[in-house]
């Protein structure tokens, strides 16, 4: 009977250590294959076939570490994934398929996260010279980001909406102020004509004229940057005060001065300044 019974406690045993061992294998025969998820399933089996093994264990451990870099990558979380990566390159008695893959992930976030910096920072100037209504420079700035292959990875899909949204902001007040010139021109056109009806003394009254209006504005309250908000941009502004759920028809064109200087001042685009303060 005792005999019986060893013979079976062999067997089980010797039939659990083969389970084991296949489980492993496929484990990393999963792992070459990138099936990440399958793999995580043979080395959980292997260690219900052997409690607490610490191989099973420690590439289990690291195959889910692996998993999660690759989500937070996907979710553009560099500097987690970057963290994962580092654990899994750094295990030590695992994978070594994982480790080599790992490192030159390690490689590929660092190189994104430069490209991140770099991208922000043309973004940042190209938003400047847009607050600044310099729209043709900051369309300029935008095209060392369009130029870039790189910058149409889908890791940098936020900043390439921002740039797209930047850009034909840019086209619409560039539109606008071509318009504006012309209504301009045409507006002086109409003054000077008014002007030659005037008689000899009228004219004269006019020119000696030393009083102020009603309100009078200073030099710096025209100005953005240190530069002077002229008609066309004022114009130009009005539109997108408008077309931001804003009542520019309602505004003098020094409540729009105001607002394109409130707008630089916060850093943010005037079509999100009158969101939060003209609506």
């Amino acid at each position: 009977m005792a005999l019986l019974i060893g013979g079976y406690a062999y067997s089980n045993h010797h039939a659990t250590a083969k389970e084991y061992q296949a489980a492993m294998a496929n484990g990393r025969t999963a792992i070459q294959s990138k099936h990440y998820t399958q793999a995580e399933s043979y080395f959980q089996n292997a260690l219900k076939r052997r409690l607490n093994d610490e191989s099973a264990q420690t590439y289990l451990t690291q195959t889910q570490r692996f998993v999660s870099g690759e989500n937070a990558l996907d979710a553009r979380h560099f500097t987690t994934a970057r963290k994962h990566y580092e654990a899994v390159q750094d295990t030590k008695k695992g994978s070594s398929v994982l480790v080599t893959r790992a490192k030159a992930k390690v490689k590929q976030v660092k190189g994104i996260l430069a490209n991140v910096k770099e991208f922000k920072k043309i973004l940042t100037k190209a938003t400047g010279e847009n607050q600044a209504l310099n729209y043709g420079q900051s369309n300029t700035t935008l095209d060392e980001l369009f130029n870039n292959a790189k910058f149409r990875q889908k890791y940098y899909q936020n900043l390439y909406d921002q740039a797209l949204a930047l850009r034909k902001s840019n086209n619409a007040g560039q539109a606008a102020n071509t318009s504006s010139s012309t209504s301009a021109s045409s507006s002086d056109s109409t003054a000077s004509s008014s002007s030659a009806s005037l008689t000899s003394s009228e004219q004269a009254a006019a020119s000696n004229y030393s009083g102020s209006n009603e309100y009078t504005v200073t030099q710096k309250e025209k100005e953005v940057n240190g530069k002077v908000i002229i008609a066309a941009q004022i114009a130009n502004a009005r539109k997108t005060i408008s077309a931001a759920g804003g009542h520019s028809d309602a505004m003098s064109d020094q409540d729009v001065r105001v607002a394109i200087q409130q707008a630089s001042k916060q850093k943010i685009s005037l079509a999100q300044y009158t969101q939060q303060n003209l609506k």
